[in-house]
């Protein structure tokens, strides 16, 4: 979303005021120190206070823990001793077989009962009875002892003193006989496949009980020791009530038993199954004996802490709404915000108020720094009051001021002064140069060949002195400096037998760009007497133009002489020339003047490059801003 016009103007003015920017920085920064501080504490103090709460809570699951794994301790030492007694053993027994006879292949109602088989249900019932009240007294558990040859004998409930034979244990027993088969955990024994199996949550499914009622269950089979033979199966179920009566459940969260396969057991509380599958789903993640994590569903958050109990691989899971758990905290760090809040509000007051009060006087003093300006000294001090320190800065401006003003006029001044000396006297250093040189070929030239050739070379001579001694403009157009080197190359062939060839390669667009005159003689003349020198004929000079991004012109000019050193390119670029140098020291002149015109002109960024493989010829490079001339393109629009 980008900020409107408006509004970004006013917050930029409004953020050039002094005062405004103190302020706000100071706000930023003691707001961001003291937002940051109480973050981190609150930050620290909600782990601590979750981690105290997950111990609290993991000690209670560890309790509840211990109490199961003792309960089904108890039913497992119950179970070894019922499979191993000699009482069980013999009467168990103490049947007929017949030859085809298969164990459990056949379970008896009540009315297929003998005498003999009513004895030895007694028998194990009180035997069952006697060790239920003196092993197992402390459960409400259900005992059943099934023999191989179909016989159910049943203790329920606790301490009974004397074993009656009523119509509703007989229709237990015969209901329960007859849905044997179609049980898992009965086929599972009698098929051999384990030796200790726990049935976790198990309900009677017969009309005689009732079906809410959840046990844990277990079951093994008693065996003939010598033979191997099943002689029955021994099962105790004990109500689920007496695994879980440590179960506290705080407000508003829920403690679960899981089996091995993470399914419920036993839960109590008011946490919703569907939360409580979602908030599950991460359990098997964390394979420690106990810890907790924070869990979501529906956008609510949980902890969740787990127990499990190695031996029995079953796990104890407390889920507690998390903003419960941190209620006290909640409370504590908005108390402590509000005081927080009240101090900063405090604080700010204060500090705006001294900020103005120191800032004021420097406010005063920049409004009336703005209105200087260069010729009026005074900044108004007379009748304005400021503080001490200020007035001292006042009185200081007042004088500097003064003294800025005059040597801005005076730098000014001299600046101006340099730059037409210094201008006029690189003019006035090519001039003289070029004028020996011509003058003696004139001569030369002259005295070899008569008078033939004499008018052509003082003819193109005075083309170049018109120009240079012109005191008009300093810059003429491409074009006219492109006739310019013409006629000064007509002049240097006619003194070396014309054995250098001029080449342009120029645009005809580019021919009105503005350049300075005089600009490219001087490296002409140094391809032509350094550059060329040593070449008897098939000397070649080429001038190229180029305009790049629109902005400058770049003029290349390129022989195909015996090229400079990297030493000598150095000399003539930095003014390192001596005296005694005579060989090359009008070049050098030359060269260097025009390097430092276009730099002094058009600024540092232009100049002169040059560039020599070795042997392989010299191109300099001149690069100066691309202008038109005006008056030629107003003239071509005409």
């Amino acid at each position: 979303m980008t900020i409107p016009y408006k509004l970004k103007q006013w917050i930029m003015l409004l953020f050039r005021n002094l005062q405004i920017r103190i302020i706000v920085s100071i706000v930023i920064f003691v707001f961001c120190a003291v937002f940051l501080s109480l973050q981190f504490s609150f930050q620290h103090t909600e782990t601590l206070f979750e981690k105290e709460t997950s111990d609290l809570l993991l000690s209670n699951l560890e309790q509840v823990g211990t109490q199961v794994e003792n309960v089904t301790l108890d039913m497992l030492k119950l179970s070894n001793v019922l499979s191993s007694d000699d009482v069980v053993f013999s009467n168990l027994n103490a049947f007929h077989r017949d030859p085809g006879f298969k164990p459990f292949d056949k379970m008896k109602s009540p009315q297929e009962l003998t005498p003999a088989d009513y004895l030895r249900m007694s028998k194990l019932e009180n035997h069952l009875n006697y060790a239920k009240n003196n092993i197992f007294f402390n459960y409400t558990a259900h005992m059943i002892l099934i023999s191989s040859d179909g016989i159910v004998c049943n203790v329920m409930g606790n301490i009974v003193s004397d074993l009656e034979m009523s119509q509703e244990d007989l229709n237990f027993k015969q209901e329960f006989a007859s849905r044997l088969k179609q049980e898992k955990w009965f086929q599972t024994l009698v098929d051999r496949e384990s030796e200790t199996l726990w049935t976790v949550p198990f309900s009677y499914h017969i009309p005689t009980m009732d079906s809410a009622k959840k046990y844990a269950s277990l079951a093994r089979p008693v065996k003939n020791s010598y033979t191997g033979e099943m002689l029955g199966i021994v099962m105790i179920n004990v109500d689920l009530d007496d695994f879980v009566s440590l179960f506290t459940v705080r407000s508003r969260g829920t403690v679960l038993l899981l089996d091995s396969r993470d399914q419920i057991i036993k839960s109590s509380g008011d946490v919703g199954m569907s939360d409580i599958d979602k908030i599950l789903n991460k359990l098997t993640l964390y394979g420690n004996q106990k810890g907790y994590y924070i869990g979501a569903s529906n956008d609510k958050s949980y902890m969740v802490n787990y127990y499990n109990l190695n031996r029995l691989g079953w796990t104890i899971v407390s889920v507690i709404p998390y903003e419960d758990v941190m209620k006290n905290t909640t409370s504590l760090k908005q108390k402590v915000l509000a005081i927080n809040y009240v101090v900063f509000g405090l604080f700010l007051f204060m500090s705006v108020m001294l900020i103005l009060l120191i800032t004021n006087p420097l406010k005063r003093l920049i409004k009336d720094l703005r209105k200087k300006k260069i010729g009026i000294y005074s900044l108004g001090t007379k009748g304005v009051s400021y503080s001490n320190d200020v007035y001292d800065i006042t009185k200081s401006f007042d004088h500097l001021f003064k003294r800025v003003d005059e040597l801005v006029l005076k730098v000014v001044e001299d600046e101006r002064r340099e730059q037409e000396l210094k201008y006029e006297a690189l003019k006035a250093q090519i001039n003289p140069h070029f004028l020996f040189n011509t003058l003696n070929i004139i001569k030369w030239t002259a005295m070899m060949n008569g008078a033939v050739n004499a008018s052509n070379m003082i003819a193109d001579l005075g083309q170049l002195l018109e120009v240079s001694m012109n005191k008009g403009s300093e810059e003429i157009t491409l074009k006219e400096e492109k006739q310019l080197v013409i006629a000064y190359m007509n002049i240097q062939n006619a003194r070396f037998n014309d054995s250098v060839e001029l080449v342009f390669e120029i645009a005809p667009e580019l021919e009105d760009y503005k350049i300075i005159k005089l600009l490219l003689q001087p490296i002409v003349e140094n391809c032509v007497l350094h550059g060329l020198k040593n070449r008897k004929s098939g000397g070649i000079i080429r001038i190229s133009a180029h305009v790049h991004d629109g902005r400058y012109l770049q003029i290349d000019v390129s022989d195909n002489g015996e090229g400079m050193t990297e030493r000598r390119i150095h000399e003539v670029l930095s003014d390192t020339n001596t005296e005694s140098d005579y060989r090359h020291k009008f070049s050098g002149l030359g060269l260097r003047n025009i390097h430092e015109r276009l730099q002094l002109r058009y600024g540092e960024q232009y100049g002169l490059n040059i560039a020599s493989p070795r042997e392989q010829g010299t191109t300099v490079s001149v690069t100066f801003p691309a202008l038109r001339n005006k008056e030629e393109k107003v003239g071509q629009s005409c």
